[in-house]
């Protein structure tokens, strides 16, 4: 029962009871901490044995040492915030890790353990042997409101109940303008997709607002927590659509005390490559369906674009000639060899020119004893090195992406291209040409070449002192008729390496920049994907080749989906997660809107996808949203007045999301506002959430998004309190919104 009107002080006492048992807590977490420290030192101290075993048992209890301190670390905001109070008259302190005092008696139950668990699923009708649940509030160490569920009535005797709504209180708190994590207030339907079993992949789908990132997220903290051994010695990739959103999520793992997980977005998933601008609708769609596979092999199978079409030489008076017809054939033949790529096999083109060059010469009378010195002959020449290189170059992904820019070998690559498609993708890549800059949708692109071209060479100096490229003798490094790899052996000793302490020492949590000489892990344990309703078929393939043997985490929203063939995405996906078992979990209750501003989007979503059916807002704002009509003025003066005044009105962040393109048209306007407020356009607001939302143009992003009406959708479901258009077509956004202009 709650507590008596008689007993003004039965919350304090439960307050002080708690702060006692927090006091606990957070004492034996320095005493964790002393000794992560001592192992830490311990682990340096062993490299001083000086062999090659004790520094490898040396990086192994950094890394360890270092794993432990960093959870000990991210603990210490929210270390408890939840208790349980049991049938049987056990206490149950739940919080962010496990911390037992010097006799190993539990002070706190990580989140994550089974014991946990009845925290997060218990109900009146589930009680599974809770009577009292309690969510502690506090700031910093201390303890400031506490808030009870009372379970089962019957056994609750002479305890104390306080206050009720805790998860409602926290859904209303203030945006930083970075994700949070949930562990205090994971709801039933969550938790079930959070602890999900492991032998297969997770689909979550649901509306914005459910949840679906943070369940993503927590479902990776339990997955290392749980099955560190098989998910911490492979890694977790998680993608998300933009660098925008990775940002934005990036410390809700590390607040959870995992940061081993390795955070992208669909831009930066080729090293080197990030993507500097979305497609319009027409090139999105070409370029992210499967047949670009086709006409990329095609053109990586092509002669390069200005590539010589014959090879000329003399040797001794006589006159020597590989047209065009011969050097194709060449080129099918060593392309039919190399498994590997053509970038990998310049030795193979290097020998058979050789080779047909030595049977013409020989044809026309030489002596088979000349064979040697004609081919030391012809290696050495500067002309012979210069057309290795002109015609068989080795290529970058973004090399043959600028090399499509040309129309005629666009049409020659794909036959089945209307003349409209051809023009569509020759300016789009024209402009990667022109700029070296590519798209999202690009991205993928060049993944898939990376694999059609094989890997470039690591440039290396040979004894003489000269670069691969400048020798003749030597082909990637190789000499060209022994296949030794040239230059001195490399001297039989250990190169000192970091550690993973000394790694992660520039920035806690940070993903570290890969070293020019490092491979990229292209395989992972596990794999999360948010936004998974936009990926294209020839996206799924890049991700897929990143999980052959991972288990995966999909986050989905079908009605907010960008890619107009669902169909093959699906297929694509299925190729993807491959045949796995799959569990699938839909979250139905929209925790970010308010019912106002969820209304709204409501009326949008009927038309963005009819018969779809809106999440469930659970909370009122209060707040009406409003309409603001430029009424011929510029746009830029309408939107600066109305974000001033939110600031004024608004502690948290301030969005403000403009059709595709056109955000440059107001960065000038917003020029030295506050820090809280953030401008992008409607694409890279996926995944997002402000305090207050200001959506520029609703028509312009409808007209300029590759699906319209959803991302438009989308927009209006990123504000958790207050929600306001700027609009230029005041009758068209109010018929659409139901709002009448301010």
């Amino acid at each position: 029962m709650p507590a008596p009107a008689g007993d003004p002080q039965a919350k304090e006492r439960e307050l002080a009871a708690e702060q006692g048992h927090v006091d606990r807590s957070y004492t034996r977490l320095e005493h964790m901490r002393d000794e992560a420290q001592a192992l830490l030192q311990q682990g340096y101290r062993q490299a001083q044995v000086g062999t090659r075993a004790a520094l490898v048992e040396r990086d192994v209890m950094v890394y360890r040492a270092e794993l432990w301190a960093r959870s000990l670390d991210a603990a210490d905001d929210g270390l408890v915030f939840g208790r349980l109070d049991q049938l049987d008259g056990e206490v149950r302190h739940i919080g962010r890790i496990g911390i037992r005092d010097e006799d190993s008696e539990v002070l706190v139950v990580d989140w994550r353990a089974p014991a946990a668990e009845a925290f997060y699923r218990a109900t009146p009708d589930d009680q599974r042997g809770v009577v009292r649940r309690r969510v502690l509030h506090c700031r910093g160490r201390s303890v400031v409101d506490i808030e009870d569920d009372l379970l089962d009535p019957d056994a609750a005797g002479d305890m104390v109940i306080v206050g009720d709504g805790a998860f409602i209180a926290a859904l209303s708190r203030t945006r930083d303008g970075s994700m949070h994590d949930i562990v205090a207030t994971i709801q039933r339907e969550q938790d079930e997709a959070i602890r999900a079993p492991i032998d297969g992949s997770v689909i979550v789908r649901g509306g914005p607002g459910t949840g679906k990132t943070a369940v993503a997220l927590h479902r990776v903290a339990y997955l290392m927590f749980q099955y560190r051994r098989r998910f911490g010695s492979r890694g977790v990739l998680v993608v998300g659509p933009n660098p925008r959103f990775t940002a934005y999520i990036e410390r809700v793992l590390p607040s959870l005390g995992e940061g081993g997980a390795v955070l992208r977005s669909l831009g930066d998933m080729v090293d080197g490559v990030e993507a500097a601008y979305h497609d319009d609708a027409a090139a999105a769609r070409l370029k992210g369906a499967g047949s670009m596979v086709h006409l990329l092999r095609r053109a990586v199978a092509d002669v390069p674009a200005g590539a010589p079409t014959e090879f000329v030489i003399a040797h001794r008076g006589t006159r020597i000639v590989l047209d065009h017809k011969a050097l194709r054939r060449i080129r099918r033949e060593v392309l039919a060899k190399t498994r590997n790529g053509p970038n990998t096999a310049r030795l193979q083109v290097a020998r058979q020119i050789l080779t047909e060059l030595w049977g013409r010469l020989l044809s026309r009378g030489a002596g088979r004893g000349e064979k040697d010195s004609f081919h030391e002959d012809v290696a050495a020449r500067d002309e012979f090195a210069a057309f290795l290189r002109a015609w068989w170059p080795l290529q970058r992904p973004v090399d043959v992406l600028a090399g499509l820019a040309d129309p005629e070998r666009l049409r020659r690559f794909e036959r089945d291209l209307t003349p409209e498609q051809v023009a569509v993708l020759a300016n789009s890549w024209a402009r990667t040409a022109r700029t070296g800059e590519v798209s999202f949708h690009d991205v993928a692109l060049m993944d898939e070449l990376t694999g059609l071209l094989g890997p470039l060479p690591r440039k290396r100096t040979i004894a003489q002192g000269n670069p691969d490229e400048d020798n003749p003798y030597i082909v990637d490094g190789r000499d060209i008729f022994s296949g030794e790899t040239a230059g001195r052996d490399a001297p039989d000793e250990i190169s000192e390496v970091t550690t993973y302490a000394d790694r992660m020492a520039a920035g806690r949590g940070a993903r570290r920049p890969r070293d020019e000489d490092e491979d990229e892990q292209v395989e992972y344990a596990h794999i999360v994907i948010d936004e998974a309703q936009d990926l294209t078929p020839m996206q799924w393939r890049m991700l897929g080749r990143r999980g052959m043997h991972a288990t995966w985490t999909i986050v989905e929203d079908p009605a907010q989906s960008a890619w107009e063939d669902p169909s093959a995405s699906a297929a694509a996906m299925a190729e993807a997660l491959r045949e796995r078992r799959r569990y699938e979990f839909e979250l139905t209750t929209n925790y970010r809107n308010p019912v106002e501003v969820a209304d709204v989007a409501a009326r949008v979503l009927v038309r963005a996808v009819p018969g779809a059916r809106p999440a469930r807002a659970v909370r009122s704002g209060g707040e009406r949203p409003t309409v603001h009509a430029t009424a011929g003025e510029r746009t830029g003066p309408v939107v600066r007045k109305l974000v001033r005044e939110l600031l004024e009105t608004v502690e948290g962040t301030i969005g403000v999301v403009t059709p595709v393109g056109a955000t440059a048209e107001l960065a000038a306007d917003l020029e030295g506002m506050d820090a809280r407020v953030q401008l992008m356009d409607a694409l890279d607001a996926k995944g997002l959430e402000f305090d207050a939302a200001v959506i520029v143009d609703p028509r312009g992003i409808v007209e300029q998004s590759p699906n319209g009406m959803r991302t438009l959708y989308v927009a209006l479901t990123r504000a958790t309190r207050l929600l306001g258009v700027v609009t230029a077509d005041a009758d068209w956004t109010a018929e659409l919104l139901g709002i009448e202009p301010t």
